[in-house]
This record gives C-alpha cells, structure tokens and sequence, in this order.
C-alpha cells in the first residue's frame, strides 16, 4: 500500500496550503474530512472533488452524496471511491468544492507518493503554510459591487471587455424614468 501526500491550496489566498498525507487506498470521504479540519471549516456543507487537467479544468466529479436525477448518469460518491482509482501518478489534479453557496475551491496536486510503511493514523496533516480563512467571510468581505463582477467575469463580460464596446448599454430614447411620462 502507498502512501500519497497531497499538496491541498485555497483559491484567492496566497500562500495559504496544507499537505495532507492519505493511504492510497483509503476513500475521497476520508480525504475530505482530512481538508476541513486541516483548514478549520466544519462539516455541515456539500462538497465535491473533480478530477482535474493541468489548467485546472473540472472533470469527473466525485460527490459526498449521490444527486444524480437518473440511474443513467453515473454519479462516483467520495465513500465509494478508492483514492488510487482515480488518482496514481506524482503531479495529478483535483479540485475540491466546498460549500456550493460560498463556493470554497481547493487546488490539489499529488506531489509525493510513499511505497514505504509510515507510522501513526492516517490521513493526517503533514505541513501547514499560512493562516485559513474563516469559513463564514467568504462573501461578507465583498461588497455588491464586487459579487456582481464576479458574475460578470464568469459570463465572459469584465470591465475590459466592456470597455472596448461602443457604449453597448445606450439608449437615447429613454435616458430615465422622468422620460417615461413622454411616451405614453
């Protein structure tokens, strides 16, 4: 059996990651529990793994519970799942959801496998850089303002873009709810 250290980063904090080591044939459920409490959130959320590429991109997805709405799609759930059937090789991706409202994302690379014995319980925290957020600030510190160019940006439409249009928004016809009365 191996031993597998994983390298686990937050999104928007830098220089904020734990490694957590895991045996290889321990389940994605162990592996979760194993990042919330390395990062101090609680477990009373929902949360996914994916499989991920070298940019980061979601793949298969491998969830804390099965919400598929048919016995066609194939939905892998994380106490089900053997961490060495979907991942075995020094510098593989996965990306971690948690909390879907507040959408807490983690960056995850394989970065060491162990073939020795190790001794002590296991998964467990190895090395810690940097202080966690608190699970609760995620959306307090960013003001409308901000959520909405947040939306904006996932939708392709950041400043930039918008920028190089010709007022794209601009309506000389009605320029304000005093006009309205005008074209009744």
């Amino acid at each position: 059996m191996s031993i597998y250290k994983f390298r686990v980063l937050i999104e928007g904090e830098k220089q904020v990651f734990r490694d957590i080591e895991i045996k290889s044939d321990q389940n994605f459920e162990a592996f979760h529990q194993s990042i919330l409490k390395a990062f101090g959130f609680d477990n009373e959320q929902m949360a996914s793994f994916y499989l991920s590429d070298y940019d980061w991109n979601k793949g298969q997805e491998i969830s804390l519970f099965d919400m598929s709405m048919s016995d066609e799609e194939k939905v892998l759930q994380m106490s089900d799942t053997p961490i060495k059937s979907i991942i075995n090789c020094v510098g593989g991706h996965l990306l971690y959801t948690y909390d879907f409202l507040n959408m807490w994302n983690f960056f995850i690379e394989l970065i060491e496998i162990s073939v020795k014995e190790k001794e002590g319980d296991f998964p467990q925290l190895v090395y810690s850089e940097g202080a966690a957020p608190n699970q609760n600030t995620r959306n307090s510190v960013l003001s409308d303002e901000e959520i909405m160019n947040e939306i904006l940006k996932a939708e392709g439409l950041d400043e930039d873009s918008l920028k190089n249009t010709e007022e794209p928004f601009n309506d000389d016809i009605f320029e304000g709810f005093d006009d309205f009365d005008d074209y009744q």
